[in-house]
């Protein structure tokens, strides 16, 4: 009972920063991007480092990074299991720029934000539409210098439960033909969806050498990705 009050008010105060931080950087960021893009995410990049401390500090949650996470122009496959990953690639990963779901651009402040970033936003109901803009948009960024994360279980998916990965993410890997860098990670365990409690422990992030899809199956590389997400880090 005593510790379940505790993560309350832990939780409770992480909120009100989450909230407060999100609101009072967005308006800079968003008078910031009429300069230029870097002095827009080097705010977004202060909002993430606040999250990310206040997370550590307050909730006790802290990390750990394994593998080469050294990385530029790459496109990116995430395990997604919580909201804490999309925060912390804005510190570790040289001008990222997420793949999203079209309806996160109407959130006031966060959603306005997204947008003004350069994501790349899709409609899921649109079908081949959406991948095909998924890919002109992803070999765009990648051109320009950006690295391009895809979530592709396309949602959030609770710890220990199988990744499976859409055939989205596959087609795309294939119609670029380049390198797929992929990234695991146990973050679900401690900011789990859903959740308004956060719970302290240690999150291990696993950045994987560059997966190719030459000379394989869809089939082949779906599963060689998949089986590699699911591995415990060690």
């Amino acid at each position: 009972m005593i510790n379940n009050i505790i993560l309350f008010i832990r939780a409770s105060i992480f909120w009100l920063i989450f909230i407060f931080s999100t609101i009072s950087l967005s308006l800079p960021l968003i008078v910031l991007r009429i300069f230029g893009y870097k002095a827009a995410f080097l705010v977004a990049k202060i909002w993430a480092l606040i999250v990310i401390k206040t997370l550590q500090y307050v909730c006790g949650i802290k990390y750990e990074l394994h593998g080469n996470f050294d990385i530029k122009n790459a496109f990116i496959f995430s395990k997604h299991q919580s909201t804490w990953e999309t925060i912390f690639f804005l510190l570790v990963i040289p001008n990222p720029i997420f793949i999203v779901k079209r309806e996160l651009m109407y959130i006031p402040f966060f959603g306005w934000c997204l947008f003004l970033l350069k994501n790349i936003s899709i409609d899921r109901a649109s079908g081949r539409s959406a991948i095909k803009k998924m890919i002109s948009e992803t070999k765009k960024s990648i051109e320009q210098g950006f690295s391009v994360i895809l979530f592709p279980e396309g949602t959030r998916v609770d710890p220990g439960v199988q990744t499976m990965i859409k055939q989205g993410g596959i087609i795309m890997a294939k119609s670029l033909k380049i390198p797929i860098v992929p990234i695991t990670h146990n973050a679900g365990e401690y900011w789990p969806k859903h959740s308004y409690a956060k719970y302290p422990g240690t999150i291990k992030i696993l950045f994987g050498e560059p997966m190719r899809i030459e000379e394989k199956t869809s089939e082949e590389f779906k599963l060689e990705i998949e089986n590699w997400m699911d591995q415990k880090i060690s």
